[in-house]
């Protein structure tokens, strides 16, 4: 097994790899896995064992639109504790990911029918292990996760495929989407982008956000016309979206 061990510069040299046991998954799910520290030449007191979970996230900065790291949450995995000398430790955790976590599997993202064209998906999620250790500069670790899109998801863009629309893009946007008397929760929401390849009858795109709730998913369709501007339809994807005809109800929205 690889291992990215990565030191805490100091005395000491206490180094930390997190080890993750099923890092492709979807948002909802429990990761499980360990941090791994290794004790340098002498003891060390670490105040604490942090897991961040991170996203990229792309942010308007005048006329132009940057990229940033962004935390989504932060788990505790150890409190203060002392490492001795060549001293192995194994912490395992157990973390539940949001429900809004932004996915980026391209190819389970991507629209069937239009010869396996992938989605360009710039949603980098990972995980940042911080080690603070006592009077020494902290080590860091960090490791990408491949988050799948849920049922509703796919269901959404195999009926938006069925209407003629491509999913081509998608981004996560800082700040907080509202909608249905509620709003994002994470500081970010993910974007999904449509491209009509026949016409599609005066529509030029179409933006598709999801927010995830235990009632079900929240979904925010965004269509830009070519006469008439923007215009906004929400929908609820409840506990019986699986019997619903969701290609009428978005061709409802568009149309």
């Amino acid at each position: 097994m690889f291992k990215k061990w990565l030191a805490a510069v100091g005395v000491g040299g206490a180094r930390v790899d997190t080890v993750l046991n099923n890092p492709s998954l979807r948002p909802g799910d429990t990761l499980h896995g360990q941090v791994l520290i290794q004790g340098g030449t002498a003891a060390q007191s670490i105040e604490h064992v942090d897991l961040v979970l991170m996203a990229e996230v792309e942010q308007e900065s005048g006329e132009h639109e940057v990229r940033s790291a962004q935390a989504l949450q932060r788990y505790r995995v150890s409190a203060p504790l002392q490492v001795a000398a060549g001293q192995d430790l194994r912490l395992p955790f157990a973390l539940a990911l949001p429900l809004e976590t932004p996915v980026n599997n391209a190819q389970a993202l991507a629209s069937p029918g239009f010869g396996g064209r992938l989605p360009l998906v710039r949603a980098a999620v990972w995980v940042h292990t911080d080690l603070a250790i006592a009077a020494a500069v902290d080590a860091h670790d960090r490791d990408l996760l491949d988050l799948h899109p849920l049922p509703q998801m796919q269901r959404l863009i195999r009926a938006m495929a069925q209407l003629g629309f491509a999913h081509v893009r998608s981004d996560v946007e800082a700040g907080a989407a509202r909608f249905n008397g509620i709003q994002s929760s994470l500081g970010c929401y993910q974007e999904f982008e449509f491209k009509p390849l026949n016409g599609g009858q005066g529509v030029n795109e179409v933006e598709i956000t999801c927010i995830p709730r235990p009632e079900g998913v929240h979904v925010l369709v965004e269509i830009d016309r070519r006469f008439r501007g923007d215009s906004y339809r929400s929908l609820l994807m409840d506990a019986a979206w699986a019997q619903q005809n969701w290609e009428l109800q978005l061709q409802q929205c568009l149309y």
